[in-house]
């Protein structure tokens, strides 16, 4: 593994076992994105483009309306919705992150928010036609908080409305690295969901990772 990659690496995980010593488990996405000071290179996720399997997975649907980007990172897949037509909001735990999002496209029409998807706003329960989830369960450590994280993901759908998760997946075998992240079991997936009715589960791999097994799931709302 490339020595800045290790390094980036190393310092996710120490701030995030220093914010649960404090037991302030999400604590560490805030000072993340402050230390980062504007350097994308510190942000392990970040990419700077909209996840291609997201992309994909709209592709092969015609529809559109408002959604709801969990987690929106640096505002990618946020932009990538809506350049295909979306009414998108896309919020974050850090403001940090979102004002770095408001930075970085100053003449997009989404709506960036500060908010805990522990606790979301009252306003935005029921309200979207598709809730976009990537990456963000699996950054929440286990103890109670991830199973409430994902509870509340069916509740902000309208009926009708699609949650879509992508993912890592805990199939039992042995973890590349040290957490976080944190795989999901399909089990676990099932039993937070157990409200809506799913529409696909596919597994898929990374070139970077090909040992590491991923998934793309939708659930919808009816």
């Amino acid at each position: 593994m490339d020595k800045d990659i290790v390094e980036v690496r190393e310092n996710l995980i120490s701030l995030s076992k220093e914010a649960a010593d404090d037991d302030q488990p999400l604590r560490w996405f805030e000072e993340l994105y402050s230390r980062a000071e504007r350097n994308s290179m510190m942000i392990p996720w970040a990419t700077l483009e909209a996840n291609p399997i997201m992309l994909k997975w709209l592709e092969s649907r015609n529809f559109s309306g408002k959604a709801l980007v969990v987690g929106c990172g640096l505002g990618d897949d946020a932009i990538g919705l809506e350049k295909l037509g979306w009414e998108v909001t896309a919020f974050d735990i850090s403001s940090a992150c979102v004002n770095w999002c408001k930075e970085r496209f100053p003449n997009s029409n989404v709506d960036w928010r500060v908010a805990d998807l522990l606790n979301p706003p009252e306003e935005w329960l029921g309200n979207f036609d598709l809730v976009v989830e990537i990456h963000i369960l699996q950054a929440i450590p286990d103890g109670g908080i991830r199973e409430t994280g994902a509870q509340s993901l069916p509740k902000l759908l309208n009926k009708g409305g699609h949650l879509l998760c992508i993912g890592r997946l805990d199939d039992g075998r042995e973890l590349e690295m040290n957490p976080p992240p944190w795989p999901l079991k399909r089990s676990w997936l099932i039993e937070q969901f157990e409200d809506l009715r799913e529409v696909d589960f596919e597994l898929f791999t990374k070139s970077g990772s090909p040992t590491t097994p991923r998934f793309v799931a939708s659930w919808i709302r009816i």
